[in-house]
Parts: structure tokens; sequence; C-alpha cells
């Protein structure tokens, strides 16, 4: 595994860290199977000028979010061999879940590949359509930060109802938790789950 940063530091970091190949040099990958692009939105089209001549047969896998295949496919010089990926942050403890786009072109080999790094950080599950993803980005791309704030706000309260920040904090983590995890188990729906804990009249 080869990872490209231009930060010398970030790089002997990276190469420490992870035992990886780090190089500042995009001449490095040309000898790949998988290039995945993991940069911010901003930086693709440039990053994208620089891969275009090193580019041969290697799948191209984005996970910058909003950039539809298309541009990619048009900023590596009508390259076709491009997947789409909208991972969520719980993917840094293997917890996450990742969606993937890819068009005609890419292979059933490839998608395979495509499938087979992402689950290493979690459930993947692919998409009949690229404008769905704008769904995904938006519930599970962006509900960790919606989790993060219900787990907070029942945190805050449980201090301002007296308990010490650590036990509010382990209630609230755990209440989260153990929902969650009951809600994967049951055979219920959710909504009836839910009815199970709300009181009558509210």
């Amino acid at each position: 595994m080869t990872v490209i940063d231009p930060d010398a530091e970030k790089r002997a970091q990276l190469a420490t860290e992870f035992k990886v190949q780090a190089s500042g040099n995009y001449v490095d990958i040309q000898n790949t199977d998988v290039v995945i692009l993991a940069v911010k939105p901003q930086q693709l089209r440039e990053v994208c000028g620089l891969l275009q001549p090193i580019l041969n047969s290697q799948l191209v896998i984005s996970i910058a979010a909003g950039i539809r295949s298309a541009d990619i496919s048009r900023w590596l010089g009508d390259y076709k061999a491009v997947v789409r990926v909208m991972p969520n942050t719980p993917a840094q403890i293997q917890a996450g879940v990742s969606a993937l786009y890819a068009n005609s072109s890419v292979s059933q080999i490839q998608r395979d590949q495509a499938t087979t790094i992402l689950a290493a950080v979690g459930k993947t599950l692919w998409l009949d359509n690229e404008a769905k993803m704008d769904a995904v980005t938006a519930i599970s791309g962006s509900g960790p930060a919606y989790v993060f704030y219900l787990i907070e706000a029942l945190q805050d309260a449980a201090v301002g109802l007296g308990l010490k920040a650590e036990d509010a904090r382990m209630l609230a983590l755990q209440t989260f938790a153990g929902a969650s995890l009951l809600a994967a188990q049951s055979d219920e729906d959710i909504k009836t789950l839910r009815a199970q804990v709300t009181s009558k009249g509210g």
C-alpha cells in the first residue's frame, strides 16, 4: 500500500503508524490495482489532473463528498473505471457504512475489489442510481452528527439534573448504544420499539 501526501511530516507519520509506503510523488502509484481519492472535494479536480497521465487500468475510488462520478471521469481525461463512495466517520473504528455507485464501465471484478476495501471499515451498500447518493449523504454520511448531538443533549440534561459528568456520559452513551443494539436485534419495527417506551399521553 502506498500513500501519497504532499506533507513530508504527514508522510513520516503515516509510514511509522501504519507501516505503509508514503511518497510525495504520484508516479509511485502507477503500478497499483486500485487508487483511492481521499482528498477534500475542492482539491479533487487538481488531483485528478495530476493522476491523468499515470492511470492505465486501475480502479479509481473516490470518497470526496458531493462530486459526481461523471465529473471525476471527465477530470481524469474521460477515464471510465470510477467508483464513487460515501462512507461515514464510524469507519474510523470499523463500524461505518459506505454506499457505493459504479458506472457501467466498471467490471464485476472491480466492483468486488471496491466492496472488499470498504467492507474492511464497516457495512457496504451498492446503489443502482447515483442520484440516491444525496439521500445517503443526508442519512448515513451526515447522520452521525445528529447522533452525537442527541448524545450531547442527553449528557447535558443529566448534568443539569445533578449527575456527575462521567456518570452522565456513561448513561447517555450506553442508552444510545443499547437502544441501537436492541433495534438491530429486535423483530419489532422502530416505531413499535419507540411506542413501548413512550408513556400514554406523551
